[in-house]
């Protein structure tokens, strides 16, 4: 019950007055689920690999670029608010340098064609 009225007053927020947990939820959660579990292989989960990628330039590029963050009505600023919300969630007390609007903005005019193989990629050069 209590979902079925926030998404309901989700609908009436704007970009503006959404906070990164909004958007996270609204925008993320029917992937990645609220607690960040994702549905592995296709969806993975949000884990100390997240830290791993947002610590990589390749692998920043990748966390904006993925569909669901790339193609999200969201605005630079927000989706910037939103990975570094993340990152605290999911990944406390790693450390990682915060996303910033104008970096968010140059990697998402690029197009990632197949995000899982270059998942396999990021992680294969990892080890």
């Amino acid at each position: 019950m209590r979902f079925a009225i926030f998404l309901t007053l989700s609908f009436f927020l704007t970009d503006a007055e959404a906070d990164p947990r909004s958007h996270y939820l609204i925008h993320c959660m029917g992937c990645h689920l609220v607690d960040g579990a994702g549905v592995p292989p296709e969806v993975p989960t949000f884990n100390h690999d997240l830290a791993f990628l947002a610590g990589t330039d390749e692998g920043r590029r990748y966390l904006v670029q993925v569909p669901g963050a790339a193609q999200s009505p969201i605005d630079d600023a927000a989706l910037a608010a939103l990975l570094n919300w993340m990152l605290a969630r999911y990944a406390p007390g790693e450390s990682v340098t915060p996303y910033s609007e104008s970096e968010i903005s140059e990697y998402r005019q690029q197009i990632l064609a197949d995000p899982i193989s270059e998942r396999a990629r990021l992680f294969a050069a990892k080890h």
